[in-house]
């Protein structure tokens, strides 16, 4: 069990911008030490697949986590029981549809992020109920992301980029300047799992061309024959998906 005699502070950390620029604010500012919370979501737990892209997961362990702890932070992967190949092959039991019972609940459904719900949050809340001590939450939201921000109101969560003046440009740059971007800023926006339906096509064109097998691992998925939800992207096919995804990497070998 993990205590500390006075408030509790707690850093939620994705290995993004705006989370590493939280602890980084922390340390410019004199802080005390937080502890810093990482959750991994996971492809295959059996295989140790993460399914986090794997630029970013190395970045994670064989970079950001040394430097934290050098500066004295004490950092804590959590991890799902569960991996993206539970909820895959989740055999339905209860629907109102008949014919889905005794099916694999398949895809996940876009824009309704299952990986979230079941595989990053529960070992995060899971974690909290182990502090017994009054506590804090950092989360790394910017200045200028008024409408996450006003979720924090009347919580016991707390914006260090938001008390210190940080836009997300900013949070970007501080990151860079203390070589603790994660690579992931190079070819997008945000980081986030390899196999998330909302990526987007270049994204996954991507994926396909710089870890082949990762796309194959799915591709091998699109083969099953019981499965509910078989498309992979907004009513788009794994197989559909693909095809754009080719178009695109030939468009731009070409």
């Amino acid at each position: 069990m993990w205590r500390w005699n006075k408030i509790i502070t707690i850093h939620s950390w994705s290995g993004g911008k705006d989370s590493t620029a939280s602890i980084i604010l922390e340390r410019i500012h004199n802080l005390p030490a937080s502890k810093i919370i990482f959750s991994e979501v996971m492809f295959d737990n059996k295989n140790n697949i993460s399914g986090e892209l794997p630029e970013h997961i190395d970045f994670i362990h064989n970079k950001a986590i040394p430097k934290f702890r050098e500066w004295g932070y004490d950092v804590q992967i959590l991890r799902s029981e569960k991996d993206y190949l539970d909820l895959f092959y989740h055999v339905v039991t209860r629907s109102k549809k008949p014919e889905r019972n005794g099916k694999y609940a398949g895809f996940l459904l876009a824009g309704m992020c299952a990986a979230n719900s079941q595989l990053k949050i529960p070992p995060i809340k899971n974690f909290l109920k182990t502090v017994k001590k009054p506590f804090i939450q950092y989360i790394g939201i910017a200045t200028d992301e008024q409408k996450r921000l006003k979720k924090l109101e009347g919580t016991n969560k707390i914006s260090l980029l938001q008390r210190y003046g940080y836009t997300e440009k900013m949070a970007y740059d501080l990151c860079k300047k203390y070589d603790l971007l994660s690579p992931i800023y190079k070819f997008a926006k945000r980081g986030g799992c390899w196999f998330c339906p909302n990526c987007s096509y270049k994204e996954f064109a991507r994926l396909k061309k710089c870890h082949t097998e990762l796309w194959n691992k799915l591709m091998l998925l699109s083969n099953e024959q019981n499965i509910i939800s078989s498309c992979f992207k907004y009513n788009k096919t794994f197989l559909q998906i693909d095809k754009k995804v080719d178009e695109i990497n030939s468009q731009l070998s070409f």
